[in-house]
C-alpha cells in the first residue's frame, strides 16, 4: 500500500468518524422538537452530482408471496425506481421497512444482502392513485400537521377525500404501539384512518407528498412537503452520513433563501454508526 493511498484512506475513516459525531441522534421516524440539536440545520434539495431526478420510493420483491405485501422491503431511494437504467437498491437508500436484522431507517451499504436488489414501483389501490403518496391523519382535530398526528406512505394519492389507511402502507411516525417502519395489518386499530383532506392547499403545515414513478414525474411535490437532506459531511452530495426528513414547512422559501429543520419535520433516516 502506498503512502498515497494510506493517507486516502485515514481521511475516509476521519471523514465517516466526524460524519457520524456530528449527524442526528434521533430514531427514525420522530419529529423534531425545538430542543433538538439537529433543530435549524440548513437543509440541500436532492440535486446532481445525486441520481437525477430526486428521491423515490419502491419496494423489493422479496417472493416469500407473489406481489406486494408484508414481507416485502419498501425503500426511499435515489433515483429512477424502475425502467431503463434503474440499476435496483443503491449504497445509501434508507430503508423505510426492516430488513432481516437491520432496521427500517437504515442505509444500505454495499455489503449487505439487498444491495443491487431489483425495486418495483408500490402498487396503486383504487379508489387511489394515481401514485404513492405520505399523508397524515388528524387524529386531533387541529388546523394542520402536528407532532402528535401520524404519517404514513399510502399506496395511491389521498385525495379526493376521504381516502383511508389500507394493509400494507408503511407507518412513518409510531401510533399505538405500531413502531415506524411497520405496515399496518388487516386487524391493527388504525385500518381504516382517514388522510387529512389536502384540500384546500393553504392549509398549515400541508405535508402531502407524491414519490414513485414514472421518473417525468416524479417525486413531484405540492405546497409544502418536500424531502431534504443535512450534508452532515459538507461534500455537497447525499451520502452515507446525511440525515433524512420530510419537511413540512409551506411554502417552500424561494432561492436563494436557505431551509432549514424545523418543529414538526419527519426524521427519514436513522442515526449512522
Amino acid at each position: 500500500m502506498t503512502a498515497t493511498t494510506r493517507l486516502a484512506l485515514l481521511v475516509l475513516g476521519l471523514g465517516l468518524i466526524l460524519g457520524s459525531a456530528l449527524a442526528s441522534p434521533y430514531p427514525f421516524g420522530t419529529k423534531v422538537l425545538p430542543t433538538d440539536i439537529d433543530f435549524g440545520r440548513p437543509l440541500r434539495s436532492y440535486a446532481a452530482p445525486n441520481p437525477l431526478p430526486d428521491f423515490s420510493v419502491g419496494y423489493w420483491e422479496t417472493g416469500v408471496v407473489n406481489g406486494y405485501d408484508d414481507t416485502d422491503v419498501v425503500y426511499l431511494h435515489q433515483g429512477l425506481v424502475a425502467g431503463p437504467g434503474a440499476p435496483g437498491v443503491f449504497a445509501n437508500d434508507v430503508r423505510l421497512t426492516p430488513f432481516t436484522y437491520l432496521p427500517a431507517g437504515s442505509k444500505v451499504t454495499p455489503s449487505d444482502n439487498d444491495i443491487g436488489m431489483l425495486l418495483s414501483p408500490l402498487p396503486i389501490s383504487p379508489p387511489s392513485g394515481p401514485f404513492p403518496a405520505i399523508g397524515w391523519v388528524n387524529l386531533y382535530g387541529g388546523p394542520g400537521h402536528d407532532l402528535q398526528d401520524p404519517v404514513y406512505l399510502h399506496q395511491g394519492n389521498v385525495v379526493p377525500a376521504p381516502i383511508p389507511t389500507i394493509a400494507n402502507d408503511v407507518r412513518l411516525t409510531a401510533i399505538g404501539g405500531n413502531q415506524p417502519g411497520t405496515k399496518v395489518g388487516n386487524l391493527d386499530p388504525d385500518l381504516p384512518l382517514i388522510f387529512a383532506n389536502p384540500i384546500p392547499l393553504t392549509s398549515p403545515n400541508f405535508i402531502t407528498l407524491f414519490v414513485g414513478l414514472p421518473a417525468t414525474q416524479f417525486p413531484t411535490s405540492i405546497a409544502g412537503a418536500a424531502i431534504r437532506y443535512v450534508d452532515i459531511n459538507g461534500n455537497s452530495q447525499y451520502d452515507y452520513p446525511d440525515d433524512v426528513y420530510l419537511i413540512t414547512d409551506n411554502p417552500l422559501p424561494a432561492p436563494p433563501a436557505i431551509l432549514a429543520v424545523r418543529v414538526n419535520d419527519l426524521r427519514l433516516s436513522a442515526p449512522v454508526s
